[in-house]
Order: structure tokens, then sequence, then C-alpha cells
């Protein structure tokens, strides 16, 4: 008891609000599960950023045809490095090293319940608690906190630096400019598209005023771009080429385009099937939060503008901007309801905010329970079965794929065992290089083209039906002998540009 009033005292002597810590706890709470529970939103999770970090630790690593052409800064794998490490360290033969970078995401992110925070007592207090609590609850946000992604990491640098720039141009402190600068010149490396998006808020800090505005921002900006140029040269790597040899593969070579091609309605369709009746209460409290921000809002239009007007698309490459839209209606929804209780003669209960909140956060939940947003919740969790499967085989020695459809599947940092690895796509390559092999990961309708001497040992989707049981697991009996060859996945995934 004595404790907690300590606490108290000393909460209330630091100037902070106690609000703002129980919903930053809250925060905590709600990313701790999702970052245990849930593997990954996307692929690039692991085999782009994990996966490097794994093979910096272990010296061993599956390389993508994206690290191959040098499209990927090494920033974020580098940001990786420490968590991976860690995990390794603690427990080498378990998957300590998957989690503790979700976790350190999860940790990051918490900046944006602050942002939230800041943004909204500008207002008032009620705007405040309104907006921190959906940035601590709302589903894109702690789904997509403790994601270890360009995508993620863009959205934890930027809505901070947002709310410095916006403090900034309230009381005119330098190092809110310098910071903010920073964090959006780390977004705009880990995540270079948003760049036009990012150039309004910018614009918008930095105004007329050269010495008190841009000397500090552009400052900011250079010292996260060269964060990118440090952990690149670090590599043996040309600093920026990797955006000039991504803009050429995606844009020139169209090689983004064999991932799928949506018309430049598509993110506004998806939004509207996402959001469903939500968007009966986000458009109108949307319109009373742009007319506080609108700096904002612009800069969320043009983060889906551009990235509409790019063929190949996918949900979390406007993250930045949904949960921008979220936060200014969070904000605006406090409004809407003042509004409504002075212009609507509508009998709203005293505690008002408080129901504003619980409706918030049902209808987050809502929407992760249902299609399409559901499921997120399961991805990635069977090809981790998979790898438990086969690293857990006694006496393991060697580990195949057999025509898994999804190229690159194998995953190091996943797998976690010192073995050959071995890509194998026909009959005949499977039983050429069986004696180097002792499990066998393959699609159920191929186990019965494997060498006789392999035994099924389970599928790992067992509520999935049998014609989507892609990842089935086969083991024989015995040692292997010989090194992966020509067999090996690395090999393989140069042979077939993968």
């Amino acid at each position: 008891m004595f404790g907690a009033v300590s606490i108290t005292k000393a909460v209330r002597r630091s100037g902070i609000d106690p609000a703002l810590i129980l919903i930053v706890m809250l925060a905590g709470a709600v990313r701790l599960p999702i970052a245990v529970l849930t593997v990954y939103h996307h692929p690039d999770e692991i085999w782009q950023y994990i996966e490097p970090a794994y093979g910096l630790v272990t010296g061993d690593w599956i390389r993508t045809w994206d690290i191959r052409l040098g499209i990927r800064s090494w920033l974020i794998p580098l940001m990786m490095l420490p968590p991976v490490w860690l995990g390794h360290a603690i427990d080498p033969a378990g998957e300590v090293h998957l989690l503790l970078p979700r976790l350190a995401m999860g940790l990051a992110s918490l900046g944006t319940v602050w942002a939230a925070w800041v943004l909204g007592a500008r207002i008032g207090r009620q705007h405040a608690i309104v907006a921190a609590f959906v940035a601590a609850t709302w589903v894109d946000f702690a789904y997509f906190a403790v994601r270890p992604s360009s995508d993620s990491l863009a959205a934890l640098c930027i809505i901070p630096g947002l709310a410095l720039l916006v403090r900034f141009c309230d009381a005119g402190n330098r190092r809110d400019a310098l910071l903010g600068g920073f964090l959006l010149g780390l977004g705009f490396i880990a995540r270079f598209p948003l760049g036009p998006a990012l150039a309004i808020p910018f614009l918008w800090a930095g105004r007329r005023d050269f010495r008190r505005a841009w000397v500090p921002l552009l400052l900011g900006a250079a010292g996260g771009v060269l964060a990118d140029v440090i952990a690149n040269a670090l590599m043996g790597q040309w600093p920026l080429l990797w955006i000039y040899h991504n803009v050429f593969a995606n844009v020139v070579a169209n090689r983004s385009h064999a991932y799928g091609v949506e018309t430049a309605d598509w993110y506004v369709r998806v939004l509207a099937w996402q959001w469903q009746f939500a968007f009966v209460m986000i458009l109108p409290a949307l319109a009373f939060g742009a007319r506080r921000y609108p700096v904002l809002l612009a800069t969320a239009i043009a983060v889906i503008a551009v990235h509409s007007a790019i063929g190949h698309k996918e949900y979390r490459f406007i993250l930045l901007a949904v949960l921008l839209i979220v936060l200014l209606a969070a904000i605006g929804s406090v409004d809407l309801v003042q509004w409504l209780v002075r212009n609507a003669q509508i009998a709203i209960p005293q505690r008002r905010f408080a129901l504003l909140s619980m409706l918030w956060l049902a209808l987050s939940v809502q929407i992760g329970a249902v299609q399409p947003f559901a499921i997120n919740w399961n991805i990635g969790r069977a090809p981790l079965m998979a790898m438990r499967t086969v690293a857990a085989v006694p006496g393991l020695c060697g580990v195949a794929t057999y025509r898994i459809r999804d190229v690159p599947f194998m995953s190091r940092a996943m797998l976690n065992r010192d073995v050959p690895v071995l890509l194998l796509d026909g009959q005949r390559s499977a039983l050429r290089a069986e004696p180097r092999y002792n499990a066998v990961i393959a699609p159920i309708e191929h186990l019965g083209e494997l060498p006789p001497a392999y035994r099924f040992a389970g599928c790992m989707s067992p509520r999935a039906p049998l014609f989507e049981q892609q990842y089935c697991v086969a083991v024989r009996k015995g040692t292997c002998s010989g090194p992966a060859g020509v067999f090996g996945y690395n090999r393989q995934l140069i042979a077939k540009d993968l």
C-alpha cells in the first residue's frame, strides 16, 4: 500500500498524467500476447530481416533474390541483431531469438501511444485519453506494433515524429524539430515510398523560417538517412544504392508484379471491407479530427494516393495512413460527442467518454475477429510448426523441402539447427539426394512421390481440408551422408532466381 502511494506521489511530482501511465501499461498488456502468439504477418519479417540478423549471429542463412540483388537496406536487420543475438544466447536451440524482436518492436510501439496523447492533449484531457486509449487497443495499432517489418518500423517512427513536429510548431523548441526530423528521416529510410507523403508535414513544420525550423529539421532528417548509410557501410554496401536497385527491380523490371497487381481503387475497397459498419463512426469522427489536424489527413491521403499508383498492393503498405486515419477519428470522436450534446439534444450519459472508449474497443475487437482481418492471427503458424516438427526429429541430419509452392520456405532462423537444408522439385532429385536428408516437408498430395523409406509424421494444419495441407512432414530412419551439394537451398534459389 505504502509502495503504491509512493509511486503515485512520484508520478505526480514528475508532471506525467497518471492516466497516460495506465494507458501505456494497457498498451503493453495488449501487445504482449500478440507478440507471443503470432508468428509473422508477411514472410518478409523473417526472410528479409530476422534471417539476415540470424545469419550474422550464426554464419548461415537463406538468401532470397531480394538480398542477392541488393534491394534491401541492412539497417533493419542490424536493428534486429541485438534481440536476435540475445535470444540465441539465452536459448541456442529454441525460439527466443524469434520472439525477442517482436517484443522489442512492441516496446518501441509505445511511442505511438505517447504521440496520440500529445496530439490529443493540445485540445483537452478527454481528447488525450481517448486518442491514447485507441492507440493502445485498436487492432491495427496493436497487431502491427509487434511486427519486425519496414512498414511497422516506419509507422512507429513517423507517428511520434509528427507529434514532435506539432509540438515544435506550438512551442518552437528546436530539439523537437531535430528529433522529429530524425524520426521522419528514419521512417523514410524504413519505407522510402512514403517520401512524397512525408514531404507534407515536413514542409508544414518548416514553413518559411529557415533558421528556427529548417536547420534542425534538415539536420534531423539527415541523421536518419546517415543511420542507414552507416549500417550499409558496415556491411560493405554503397550508401543508398539499395534504393536504386529496389526501384529498378520493382518499377523497371516489374519483379513485384509477380506477387499480384491490383486496380487503383483497391485500398479504398479493402478499407471498406475491413472496417464495414465501423465506417458509420469513423467517417464523421474523421471529419471532426481533420479539422484539428488537416496536415495529418493530407499525409494519410498522400500515402494512399502514392501507393494506389503502384501496381503491386498490400494492406501493410498503407499502414501509416490507416493509423493516422484511426488516430484522427479517435480525436474527432470526442468533438463529435460534444457536438451531439450541444446541438442534437441527444441524451448521452455523464460517463460519455468512458463509453466512447468502450465503443472504440468493441469496434476494434469486432474488426479483429472477422474477415478479412481474422486471417492474420494464424499466418505463419503452419510453417513454424513444420520447422518445430523436423527440428525435434531424433538424429536429424538433413532437411529437405519437396515441391513446396511457397519459395523460399526454409528459414535457418526458424529451423535453428546446424544441418544441411535442401530444395527438391521432383522425384528424380528426391531419390538422388536421399542420403543427404532424413526429414522432408512436402504438400500432402506429393508425399507419395518420395522414396519409400520415408514415413508420414504429420501435417501442420489439422483443421484445414485435405487439399490445403501444404506442410506435411515425412521422416526416414538412419543417418545422412554427404553435404547438400547442388541441392543446397541457397544454390537452388540462385538457379531458379527465387
